[in-house]
């Protein structure tokens, strides 16, 4: 790994792969990512709760900040709907609930929003998508590392495979997002490194 890290072309592409996130993270708009209310909330509820949330679980409060939140961004701009802010009875709508997922990346994701809970909800938003940064670039290295696995030393694919992950607006507008397709994505990308690592061994 230490090696890896002394490659000055790496170097370069997590620099670039940093500045091109960091303008995803911040150019689009909160909520706007594929089902990221309720992707946030499973980790805000790990966060402001004792053990794991249960299918159905929800905090009124925090889903009205998420909705005036999402109101006041414009999420249902052109939507012939808006959620009911004074709902006393049934969960304020933030999009459908994602707590039976397996809470690995959400437990992640809850670290910061410990220590951001006096934060209003939105910058707690970007907080929780500073993770989905770091590991976005760790699968930069990750990549790096398995195309050294399976071509010789100087060819150009070391390089160009993790820079084109660098580049890439799609992968960096899903990698950059409060999403646990994030962490499932690194996660099988080491699983993948490790393996072809043992069998180089």
């Amino acid at each position: 790994m230490l090696r890896l890290f002394r490659s000055h072309p790496l170097r370069l592409i997590l620099v670039v792969g940093l500045l091109h996130g960091l303008l995803y993270v911040f150019l689009v708009p909160p909520w706007q990512h594929y089902d990221e209310p309720a992707h946030f909330e499973y980790a805000w509820l790990l966060a402001n709760r004792s053990g794991l949330p249960k299918s159905g679980d929800y905090d009124q409060t925090m889903r009205r900040a998420v909705a005036t939140s999402m109101i006041e961004h414009n999420f249902f701009h052109n939507l012939d709907f808006l959620p009911d802010l004074e709902s006393k009875t049934e969960p304020i709508w933030i999009g459908i609930s994602q707590l039976d997922d397996p809470p690995f990346y959400y437990l992640l994701v809850s670290l910061p929003l410990r220590l951001l809970s006096s934060w209003d909800v939105t910058w707690q938003l970007y907080a929780a998508r500073f993770i989905s940064l770091n590991l976005y670039l760790v699968s930069i290295l990750t990549a790096w590392g398995i195309i050294s696995e399976l071509v010789p030393v100087g060819n150009p694919l070391v390089w160009m495979v993790p820079a084109s992950m660098a580049l890439l607006p799609g992968y960096i507008d899903l990698m950059t997002a409060v999403n646990n397709d994030v962490g499932a994505t690194v996660l099988f990308s080491l699983f993948l490194w490790g393996s072809l690592h043992m069998l180089q061994q």
